[in-house]
């Protein structure tokens, strides 16, 4: 056998050479020992078939109207905006990638406003046997009836911003125009003779990456979390609008006044909410009312979910929600979590997309399971050797916004009196 040349001629090096190897087999064997084969996609005979979307073309209207419903199958819209703005750091291609997950993936019917400009763009992303309507009625953010002329006093009150180098007017504009954009889908729709038994404000951006949501949210799910909502509430189905929470508020809002105005903590999530068209029509009134009110005192509005926060403690009978982070939910408990770095509920992707999972059907929610234990066991170049979660994702359970407050502020606390008075209905014109 000749001369290896590529080996170290010195001792020393070889000494080192040896220990490098060493090192590489100890860490090798360990990740495979851990993970198996899924920490070496190289060595993986089957690709990973959760990564792919698949489009469903069945069971989807192209004329406008609702898709047929049972008894058992309540039927719902998910209502989105695209206004993006100018002062966003936010590419194109993250944009559209964000679009795509889910205008071409999530079957269920989608009313989306945007600009003239970016209606052929928005279109292009939903297959043409999938329910879409493009409402391009407004140039601008500020075109919208609760909006219209109110750049001056949004100007104003940008001053109080405490991130005010992160915002612009714009911003909190599209943020304050969901519940007119959720009311007028509603009303435009039955207008025309299509109605829907709930409708819920989707943050067009939301799903940031590839999924198996389809039919989402599960009419039947949807329907069995208003039931339990309502016997825990005490307030009717049609009277509930859901938003999904963050964290408790504070102790000291025990003792918030309605004069004190919007709370700005994260408690309420704004990304995503809805009911019935009754709640719906009770919470734009409600919601500007309120905002017209603080605003003509120049009181900082800028943000939707400070506002939303507010109307909670306010009305909490009117709400129901969902906390990921709840430490007295069962599923968490029977976790026995000693670690505070381990997640509530196990692997869950991403905890403020929580709702995600939470409102999709049985079926649905194993696939997104599987897909994140697969995620979480992939091998990673940096950063392999922190542990990571492998627990499949819990669920947990329906929350009436009373119980929450009262499980923080006292059993003893009821919501402050109100002054403000929520007319009794509301129509809005658009300028033409």
């Amino acid at each position: 056998m000749g001369r290896l040349y590529f080996l170290p001629t010195t001792l020393k090096a070889r000494l080192a050479l040896a220990g490098t190897l060493t090192i590489i087999y100890i860490v090798a064997s360990t990740l495979y020992i851990r993970y198996g084969s899924s920490a070496f996609p190289l060595l993986q005979t089957k690709p990973d078939d959760t990564q792919h979307v698949l489009l469903p073309t069945q069971n989807a209207t192209t004329n406008g109207k609702a898709a047929p419903s049972t008894p058992e199958q309540p039927r719902i819209l998910l209502v989105s905006a695209f206004f993006p703005l100018p002062t966003s750091k936010i590419s194109q291609a993250d944009y559209d990638m964000w679009l795509r997950n889910y205008l071409q993936s999530v079957t269920t019917d989608v009313y989306l406003y945007t600009t003239p400009e970016q209606a052929a763009r928005v279109q292009a992303f939903r297959d043409g046997s999938l329910n879409l309507t493009v409402d391009a009625n407004f140039t601008s953010i500020f075109d919208i009836p609760p909006l219209k002329g109110k750049e001056d006093a949004y100007t104003k009150i940008r001053k109080k911003d405490r991130e005010r180098p992160r915002h612009s007017i714009e911003s909190y504009a599209v943020l304050n125009a969901k519940p007119y954009f959720l009311h007028s889908a509603v009303t435009n729709l039955a207008a025309r003779g299509v109605n829907y038994d709930y409708a819920f404000s989707n943050d067009a951006t939301s799903f940031h990456k590839e999924h198996h949501y389809r039919k989402w949210p599960s009419p039947s799910r949807v329907d069995q979390i208003w039931d339990e909502g309502s016997k825990l509430s005490g307030t009717k189905k049609e009277d509930l609008l859901f938003v999904p929470m963050w964290a408790m508020p504070h102790n000291t809002m025990a003792f918030w006044q309605e004069s004190m105005g919007p709370i700005d903590s994260k408690f309420s999530e704004g990304s995503f909410f809805g009911g019935s068209p009754t709640a719906i029509d009770w919470w734009a009134r409600t919601f500007y009312t309120y905002h017209d009110s603080y605003l003509s005192f120049e009181i900082f509005i800028g943000k939707d979910q400070s506002l939303i926060n507010a109307l909670f403690l306010l009305f909490p009978s009117r709400f129901i929600t969902v906390w990921y982070n709840d430490p007295d939910a069962p599923t968490h408990v029977a976790l026995n979590r000693t670690n505070p770095e381990e997640s509530f509920l196990g692997q869950c992707d991403s905890e403020w997309f929580y709702y995600q999972l939470w409102l999709a059907d049985a079926q649905t929610q194993d696939a997104m399971r599987e897909q994140w234990i697969q995620s979480a066991q992939k091998w990673r170049l940096w950063g392999w050797w922190n542990p990571r979660d492998t627990t499949r994702c819990q669920d947990t359970r329906v929350l009436s916004m009373t119980e929450v407050l009262k499980r923080r502020l006292g059993e003893g606390w009821n919501p402050p009196g109100r002054s403000v008075n929520v007319p009794q209905s509301i129509k809005w014109t658009i300028s033409q």
